[in-house]
């Protein structure tokens, strides 16, 4: 796509001689401030949509997208031969709109990044600059067209400052491409496609002049680009209410990692049954899905796998649905009886998954997060390689947040102790090579550890005695042998 786009938009700009297509000042004026205004609207509503929502990604493409529409706006009013007689302001503002753009949507390209996280955080104040210093920048030029400096059409300075502000929309785009794979949802294609042709746009710098094939054609491209991302970016992030809430950790610490998870409607049921018969089970599934992917992208996991293991960690609890009330929130040890029904929630939650068509392909990972590497867990028994590698990698991320948090049966032992547990028993019940990621995500934002999820979450904190952890009935989380070797250990 990218390449079609290049050779089109370089053909069209490199044509033999400095021949005008159309040389319309009037036209230019008329189709750049409708088409500028509108993208403005567009950019006022993804803004809009995002602060209510507290939707990092949706707002810094929101401010993208506004630069993108009020500067190219100045760039239609200040046509010289309408309003305006020859001046600067015209090509300077766009010459600077994509560059201006672009400093707001860089922590897009690396969301888990430490630097990226952090000013995600902040994403509102950010923004806020960012449009305050559009809009002054698109007041002075209207005031005074000599505002900023503009080179030459087809200078090395004017191409290579063209060509460095379209590597951040390849980024973005390829980012947006990836995010597609991961959502398995056409949505995020037509972001990735927008930034294509916004990007592509910025070569009109390599044409001779202005009203060529080439200047026309670049303003085709970024008009329809903008209200691409626009529009794209809404749709591609709009979630129900109670998914949205649900899937705040990921939207917010990891913008692009939301993925679109509810887009089916057994999600939906998911979140909603769970918000009424078991809040502290959501709120665990939503950490543990956050971390799952984290550690999938520490392991270099596809992009398809990605979009497996998020929907299967979120989801691997599903089965508890089918688990009676007074068994699942019972503050006491289970007895046997009770603890088979709680072990039936791995495959019942498989069966429920197969219900829909689009989640039949996470079964194994939801039936699998209890299997161990020794061949002792459940259903099946499973050993070693058998365990599918995304059923492995959610085993230790629940096991991690079943251990470090607050449960209804127990007392969270905090991350360190957990990880210890981890560690101790890797090889025989868990994964080492998932382990070791896991240490290694959770060590390297070790800032972020308190963060891995907002919703519900109790400050975790040592037990003040491990025989509550044997009594209460938390084997679902803890293999035995684990069990008493906390008993055995001093507090």
């Amino acid at each position: 796509m990218w390449c079609v786009l290049i050779g089109g938009q370089l053909a069209a700009s490199l044509l033999p001689g400095d021949d005008v297509l159309w040389e319309s000042p009037l036209a230019l004026f008329l189709i750049v401030v409708i088409a500028a205004s509108t993208c403005a609207v567009a950019a006022g509503v993804v803004i809009a949509v995002a602060w209510r929502d507290d939707t990092a990604e949706l707002g810094l493409l929101g401010a993208f997208t506004m630069a993108m529409s009020l500067l190219p706006l100045v760039h239609g009013i200040t046509t010289p031969g309408v309003w305006y007689g020859p001046n600067d302001a015209t090509m300077s503002s766009v010459f600077w709109a994509l560059p201006i753009a672009s400093v707001v949507v860089v922590p897009l390209i690396a969301p888990r990044s430490a630097w990226a996280r952090a000013t995600t955080r902040r994403w509102r104040g950010l923004v806020a600059i960012h449009l305050l210093i559009i809009g002054v920048v698109s007041v002075g030029l209207l005031v005074s067209p000599s505002l900023l400096p503009v080179w030459p059409m087809s200078s090395v300075t004017a191409i290579t400052v063209a060509v460095a502000s379209m590597s951040v929309c390849v980024a973005l785009s390829y980012r947006q491409l990836t995010l597609s794979v991961i959502a398995n949802s056409l949505r995020p294609f037509a972001v990735s496609v927008g930034f294509a042709f916004v990007g592509v746009s910025s070569l009109v710098w390599v044409a001779r002049a202005p009203f060529t094939a080439g200047f026309w054609l670049a303003h085709v491209l970024d008009i329809i680009g903008v209200l691409m991302v626009t529009i794209g970016a809404v749709v591609a992030l709009r979630q129900k209410a109670d998914v949205r809430e649900m899937l705040r950790p990921l939207t917010v610490h990891t913008p692009l990692a939301a993925f679109e998870l509810g887009l089916d409607p057994l999600v939906h049921r998911f979140v909603a049954s769970l918000e009424t018969k078991d809040p502290v089970t959501r709120d665990h599934v939503v950490r543990s899905a956050e971390l799952a992917m984290a550690v999938g992208d520490r392991l270099g996991i596809s992009a398809h796998d990605m979009h497996a293991l998020g929907l299967g960690a979120l989801l691997h609890d599903l089965g508890k649905l089918t688990i009676p009330d007074e068994i699942l929130n019972k503050p006491d040890r289970l007895d046997a009886d009770e603890f088979a029904i709680v072990q039936s929630h791995a495959a019942a939650g498989e069966r429920l998954v197969r219900e829909s068509v689009a989640l039949a392909q996470i079964g194994p990972i939801v039936r699998g997060h209890h299997e161990r590497l020794d061949g002792r867990g459940y259903p099946d028994g499973l050993v070693g390689d058998a365990i599918p590698l995304l059923a492995r990698i959610v085993s230790v991320c629940d096991a991690f947040d079943a251990m470090a948090e607050t449960r209804q049966y127990r007392v969270g032992m905090g991350a360190e102790r957990a990880i210890s547990i981890l560690r101790e028993h890797a090889g025989s019940q868990w994964d080492p090579r998932v382990v070791e990621a896991l240490v290694d995500v959770v060590q390297r934002q070790r800032a972020e550890v308190g963060r891995l999820g907002q919703v519900g979450r109790v400050p975790a904190h040592e037990p003040d005695s491990v025989s509550h952890l044997v009594s209460c009935g938390c084997q679902d989380s803890l293999p035995r042998e684990v069990l008493m070797t906390l008993a055995r250990s001093p507090d």
